[in-house]
């Protein structure tokens, strides 16, 4: 697929984001990833089911990514999926019960509301433990930093966590997009892309006022 730019909102001042979300949308953005932080599974907290809801009801075509840095998120997909939200991105680290049966089960919970379901992963855990879930899962996402607060340097183990599942998905030509959260800068976005990442979760690197914001997105979406 060709590589897509979701761009973090938690980086901006809210007090100016309905000002930032007009400029996203003008330079072509589509993809807008939403921090939800609980303060239980991340030392943290990060917006509501209210926002996302706000987002949608001006901004409809934005695809709303809802990345839920809560404990036991599956009590959270009912809410999100009536506010508007397009795809709910959740922690394998942050369900109790990690049966394989759970984890389906929540999967499937997720995809019948039209939701689309993301795993994602810690950057010290394993992507093997995605293995079991890949064919029915639309996307995964490895963070690149510890999960709960931004502008952390890049953990470059998450450089074999994105080869092994891009490699995993040619080799069983599966259809999930491999998405990367974190450390996204200039020395490093474009490994990001070889190694096997599709969707990239920027902030900081497009909230720079000496750089352009078309530019900026543009340097992610071309090809290598």
């Amino acid at each position: 697929m060709k590589t897509k730019v979701a761009v973090s909102i938690y980086v901006f001042n809210f007090l100016e984001i309905g000002k930032k979300l007009d400029q996203l949308v003008n330079a072509g953005v589509d993809w807008i990833h939403v921090d939800i932080m609980d303060g239980n599974f991340v030392n943290n907290y990060a917006l509501c089911q209210k926002f996302c809801k706000d987002i949608k009801e001006k901004y409809k075509n934005l695809i709303i990514d809802v990345h839920l840095m809560c404990l036991e998120p599956q009590r959270y997909i009912k809410s999100f999926s009536e506010a508007g939200a397009n795809h709910f991105n959740f922690h394998f680290e942050s369900v109790t019960n990690k049966s394989h049966e759970n984890i389906i089960n929540i999967i499937k919970e997720i995809k019948k509301t039209g939701m689309k379901a993301i795993l994602a992963i810690n950057p010290e855990t394993n992507p093997v433990v995605l293995k079991p879930y890949l064919k029915l899962l639309d996307g995964v996402m490895c963070m690149a930093i510890k999960p709960g607060f931004n502008g952390q340097k890049l953990n470059e183990i998450v450089y074999d966590n994105l080869n092994y599942l891009s490699k995993y998905k040619i080799n069983s030509k599966l259809n999930y997009f491999i998405q990367v959260d974190g450390g996204v800068r200039e020395n490093t976005y474009e490994k990001l892309k070889l190694e096997g990442a599709e969707v990239l979760v920027v902030g900081a690197f497009i909230n720079n006022k000496e750089a352009n914001l078309k530019e900026q997105l543009l340097k992610i979406e071309r090809e290598l």
